[in-house]
């Protein structure tokens, strides 16, 4: 029988502006930063079937799908299990062109069993790679009231981070927390509380908590600022580097990184690096980010918070 993950469908975000803007038609070495399941490879790949193309990505389920979605163009394409911080090993591939399509997938929302989504009973897991150590479990079951209200307030933005952290500290005293809904229900009974207690309570406190477990677990924006400078590093001069972000925290890591190697003392700003003894640098090939259509929203309401940011790597 037929592994089901191999039937899962998905829907790319921006691929037609991706392809577009990084003149994929017209590149021979392209990395998938992101390989996910697929669906931006596939898609670049029947633009230009000559495309040679590396694929990163931790997550085995999704690999088991993209190596399927691309077996056609097998002979082109090579997948990485890692994640995006193995950029810097294709330094000898030498990209004309590298997209990264951050955060989780919707394969990982939609199996339950992975534990990133609270509308679910499943175990307090949140991993994307399954054999990395560290589960959402350990941190909230573990990790001092400081810890638990940073990691809530920088990296989901909550604004009732330490009111938080408290009831998780204080209920974990009777048993340890195993299930997303467990969880969840710890954050909402939380918030019903502040909110009676004359505090604004707005937002969805599980969410942006979730959100900021899952980003701990799997180290995502530390691993992101790395790879991007590797990423720019490894680029060939007249390569393109697209960058598809869905929250403020992804989208400000990508526009610093990006601003710090701009020119600033030029009216059009480029990027500040050594290479072979000659000045490069970066174009923003879109001075604003480009946001999904009405049309794609409808489609796929998860791309609507989508942005998406190229840069050109060129000779000063």
């Amino acid at each position: 029988m037929e592994n089901p993950l191999l039937s899962y469908q998905h829907i790319s975000i921006l691929a037609t502006e991706c392809a577009d803007l990084l003149d994929i038609t017209h590149k021979k070495r392209h990395i998938d930063a992101t390989l996910g399941l697929g669906g931006h490879a596939e898609y670049f790949l029947q633009q230009n079937p000559d495309l040679s193309l590396i694929g990163i990505d931790q997550d085995p389920f999704a690999r088991t799908i993209a190596a399927k979605r691309l077996n056609p163009w097998q002979k082109n394409v090579q997948i990485i299990a890692d994640n995006f911080s193995a950029i810097a090993q294709c330094r000898s591939f030498i990209p004309q062109s590298i997209l990264f399509d951050i955060g989780v997938s919707s394969l990982q929302f939609d199996m339950p069993e992975r534990g990133f989504s609270y509308r679910f009973e499943a175990p307090l897991d949140m991993r994307m790679n399954p054999q990395n150590p560290l589960t959402a479990a350990d941190i909230v079951n573990t990790y001092d009231i400081e810890t638990l209200t940073k990691i809530f307030r920088e990296y989901g933005e909550e604004p009732r981070s330490w009111h938080i952290a408290n009831a998780i500290v204080q209920a974990r005293t009777i048993a340890p927390f195993r299930t997303t809904l467990e969880l969840s229900d710890c954050i909402e009974k939380s918030n019903t509380f502040y909110a009676r207690n004359g505090k604004n309570a707005g937002g969805n406190a599980s969410a942006l908590c979730f959100q900021a477990l899952r980003i701990a677990v799997n180290k995502e924006l530390e691993v992101l600022e790395t790879a991007l400078h590797d990423a720019i590093d490894i680029l060939e001069v007249g390569g393109r580097i697209a960058v598809i972000s869905f929250h403020s925290l992804e989208d400000r890591i990508v526009k610093n990184v990006f601003s710090s190697y701009f020119q600033k003392e030029k009216r059009q700003k480029y990027a500040l690096q050594k290479s072979q003894g000659q000045k490069v640098g970066l174009i923003s090939i879109n001075k604003k980010p480009i946001s999904p259509t009405l049309q794609e929203i409808e489609k796929n309401p998860r791309s609507r918070s989508a942005k998406l940011r190229v840069v050109e790597k060129i000779f000063l």
